[in-house]
């Protein structure tokens, strides 16, 4: 048996302390960024009724300290990452509680608790081996912490439940089960290449995460869509966000006045990419991790300790 000195246990502490300081400045950083047609940000509370941007800030202020002591999982258990993943299950069911609590029962955050809490582990597993992580790595350890556990789950349901499993059953699409599956092929594919390159240009940040955004928008299978409307609608809104891209997206001089009108037609029919917002915000999340100074962004290093 091996005993852990009472540095080594300041070390991991403050390592997962950091972890979930950063997790829970992607939540704010994600709720900030404006105008997000169809969802909560400063400029309107989008097609929700039930929140605004208060609602969201009291959820992330709530749930900081599950994503740090989720980190710290990933730290105590990386021989074992099924272990990490069952451990940080129990650890999601509480700070879900704690989300409500904070919210009045307004679901803000519930997604993002599973996908953002599986790489808070993962990355605290990783940085525990060698005090750096890369994406391949991180990856790795996701994908031994939860894949086959999550394709037993997703071909054996029997009990469909949220709106997520609710699409499965309908729709055969798999939501924030399958974006983990994949190993996050949606944001190391899609909206990570989009968020660097505009942070390597130079770009204003929140015009950089609208783009990240509709970048997302334009290809990913929206759970939230799906469950509001249907595929149908959904491929609407994706050739929307294709267009807008190809106009010059949120680069272009009138993109703002153009994503408030938007905005204004997804209120109206009830649009809201909900599952893309979570996928920006685990974006960020991973950017923040990787560029320690202002455009500084090495591909290969996401934490040093």
């Amino acid at each position: 048996m091996q005993f852990c000195s009472g540095t080594d246990m300041e070390k991991n502490y403050k390592s997962a302390e950091r972890i979930g300081t950063i997790a829970y400045r992607a939540l704010l950083e994600e709720v900030y960024t404006s105008p997000k047609p169809g969802l909560v940000d400063l400029y309107s509370n989008g097609a929700h009724k039930d929140m605004d941007v208060s609602t969201f800030e009291r959820s992330a202020d709530a749930l900081k300290p599950y994503f740090s002591a989720m980190a710290l999982e990933g730290i105590k258990h990386k021989e074992n990452p099924k272990t990490i993943f069952s451990n940080i299950r129990g650890l999601g069911l509480e700070a879900e509680q704690a989300m409500f609590r904070a919210t009045a029962g307004v679901n803000t955050h519930k997604g993002l608790i599973f996908n953002m809490g599986i790489l808070c582990a993962a990355v605290g597993a990783c940085m525990e081996e060698d005090d750096t992580v890369n994406l391949d790595s991180l990856m790795e350890v996701e994908q031994a912490m939860v894949r086959e556990t999550l394709l037993k789950e997703v071909y054996g349901m029997r009990d469909f439940t949220s709106n997520g499993e609710k699409n499965l059953k309908r729709y055969g699409t798999m939501g924030a089960r399958g974006e983990a599956i994949s190993g996050y092929e949606s944001i190391r594919m899609i909206s990570l290449p989009v968020m660097l390159k505009g942070r390597s240009e130079g770009r204003e940040w929140n015009l950089i995460k609208l783009q990240t955004l509709f970048a997302l928008m334009s290809q990913v299978d929206d759970s939230n869509i799906i469950a509001r409307h249907d595929p149908i609608v959904l491929k609407e809104v994706q050739e929307i966000a294709k267009e807008f891209i190809s106009e010059g997206g949120a680069y272009q001089e009138e993109a703002v006045s153009m994503l408030k009108s938007m905005d204004q037609e997804f209120i109206e029919r009830n649009i809201s990419a909900g599952g893309c917002a979570d996928l920006l915000a685990v974006t960020i999340f991973l950017t923040e991790l990787m560029c320690h100074q202002p455009k500084k962004c090495p591909d290969e290093i996401l934490f040093s300790n």
